[in-house]
Formats: C-alpha cells, structure tokens, sequence
C-alpha cells in the first residue's frame, strides 16, 4: 500500500509539472513574441527621435548606429529622405530577457507553491479515503471471521454428530450420502474460510500429485458417467497444504460440473506446470466467477499464476514457478 501511494503522489506531481510545463511554454511564446514587438516599437520610436534630431544617438539600451555591434539586436529603418540609406538601431540583448525572466521567476514560485498545496490536499483526500477503506475492509474481514467461524463449528458439530450415527448404523445409505455432501460442503467454503483466517499453517513442500488424487475422490459420483485421464508424475509445490488443497478442488471441481463426458489431468515437472482440461458444454453461464477469482488470488499470494481458457474446451493452466 504505501508503494502504491508513493506512485500515486509521484504521479500526480509529474502531472502537475507536465501541465503548468506546456502552460508556461505557451505563455512564454506569448511573451516573447510581444516583447519583440514592443522592442521593434521603442526601436522605431528611437529612429524618429534620430530624424528629428541628427546628434541624437539613443541611450544604453537603444543605440543609433552602434559602431560595435556586438551584444546588440540591430533593426534596421530607411529615411523617407533619403531611401538609399539605412539606419541601425542596436538593443541591448540582455534587455529581450530581463522582462521574462522576471515574469517567469514570479510565476514559477507562485506554480510551485500551487503544486505543492495541491499535492498536499490530494494526500490528505487519500490518506482519508485509504483509511475508511482499510477500515470498512477491516470490518467486511471480521464480519466474515465470524461467519465462517460459526460456519466451521457448525460443520464440525454436524460431523461429530455423523460419526455417532455412522457407528449405530454403519450400513445406512442416506447418513453415507449426507456424510459424503456434508465433507463437499466443508471443502466449498474451505476457500472462504482461508481466506479471512488470521492463523495460517507454514509454507511447506507439498506432494501435487497426490492431493490431486485424494480431490478427485469427492467427485466419485460426478465422475461415475465421465471418462477420467490422468498423467500424474511425482512433483512438488511450495504452498500451505489448505491452500492448495482449495486450488485443486476449485479448478478440478468446475472442469468436471462444466464437462460433458471426458476430464483430462496432467502434471508437467520440468516445466512446473498442472493442466486441468475438459470438453465444455455449450453454455456456461455461471460458476466461474468468484470461485476462480479467489483461486488466483490464492495462487498469488505464492507469486503462482492462473490461467483460464474457455473456448471449445475449459483450460486451466496452474504455473508454480516464481
């Protein structure tokens, strides 16, 4: 956040200077050119006061016929009198910058102390509006702690409680079916729960191929009419094993809910890569969103990439290399 704040100020700032930059070049070639004008002007004024008097040869600024011209601007007038004959008059170079660089050093104080109060308002705006953010994003994450707390004790206890049956009647169907959906529930909101937790398990090598095997195992009866191919080979990922375990259910649970009938895995060592493929159905209209959404900024987190492709088939590509 504070890179972030650094960029966008210093941004601002180079914008600002970028835009009075122009004005004053305008403004400059404004100035210049009616400075040249009033110089031909008081040029001219001086070369009438030569006519009007012979031994009149102008002052330290305008020079009638400067006999060393250098440093001088020369203008040069024809006498009505006499048309062959042309007279100088030499101004003062220094005195074409004098003016502006007056005008200007008055204007770019005065720009600099616009910038810098406008700097200054900008940062107090956005330090007000981070800081309501952080704290209305502050609350939306203890908001969601609870929840998913209660959310957690409340699978935990429904758990406990399966346990207990599944041991009175171990041959039940329906407590096998609602112990199966009760663990699919469990894994849907895993994600959410990880997300908000402020306790995180440490980074550790995972085994890919392995917790792909165990994720296929809650789609037994999804996969029981598709054609499952795998190409799993022994590799290793540097992750929290929650996380991961939420990626690889996220990204194989939508190829299989969105297949027709084939679902293709496979793992890539040497160019650390996991390729999760189906046939797509012909219209997907919800279900990708936010699951896949919270998927990459999972894999982030680790500097992973995600990568979907829907086209005629849905590609997910999970990049473990940083």
């Amino acid at each position: 956040m504070k890179l972030e704040k650094v960029w966008l100020y210093t941004s601002l700032f180079l914008l600002l200077v970028l835009g009075f930059s122009l004005i004053n070049l305008t403004l400059f070639l404004e100035i210049r050119r009616q400075k040249e004008e009033e110089l031909y002007r008081m040029a001219k004024l001086h070369f009438q006061l030569h006519l009007m008097n012979k031994n009149y040869r102008g002052d330290e600024d305008f020079l009638i016929d400067p006999k060393n011209p250098e440093g001088y601007r020369l203008y040069y007038f024809e006498e009505d009198s006499e048309p062959l004959r042309r007279v100088s008059v030499g101004v003062r170079e220094g005195l074409f910058m004098e003016d502006i660089n007056r005008i200007f050093k008055r204007l770019l104080l005065v720009e600099f102390f616009v910038i810098f109060t406008l700097v200054l308002l900008y940062q107090a705006v956005v330090e007000g509006y981070v800081k309501r953010l952080s704290e209305k994003e502050e609350w939306v994450r203890r908001l969601l702690l609870a929840l998913t707390h209660r959310l957690g004790n409340f699978l935990a206890t429904q758990r406990v409680v399966l346990a207990l049956l599944r041991k009175k009647y171990p041959q039940e169907e329906n407590l096998i079916r609602l112990e199966k959906s009760l663990s699919r529930a469990q894994r849907d909101f895993s994600l959410f729960m990880n997300m908000v937790r402020e306790r995180q398990e440490p980074e550790e090598e995972q085994r890919v191929d392995l917790l792909i095997r165990e994720t296929l195992k809650y789609f037994e009866e999804e996969l029981a009419s598709k054609k499952v191919f795998t190409r799993l080979s022994e590799f290793y990922a540097r992750m929290r094993k929650s996380d991961l375990e939420d990626v690889l259910y996220n990204l194989i649970g939508n190829a299989i809910r969105h297949s027709k009938s084939k679902l293709y895995i496979k793992l890539c060592p040497r160019k650390r890569m996991l390729v999760i493929r189906n046939d797509l159905v012909s219209k997907v209209e919800h279900g990708m969103g936010l699951g896949v959404e919270l998927t990459k900024r999972t894999l982030e987190k680790y500097n992973y990439r995600l990568t979907i492709r829907l086209k005629s088939h849905y590609t997910a590509f999970v990049l473990f290399r940083r």
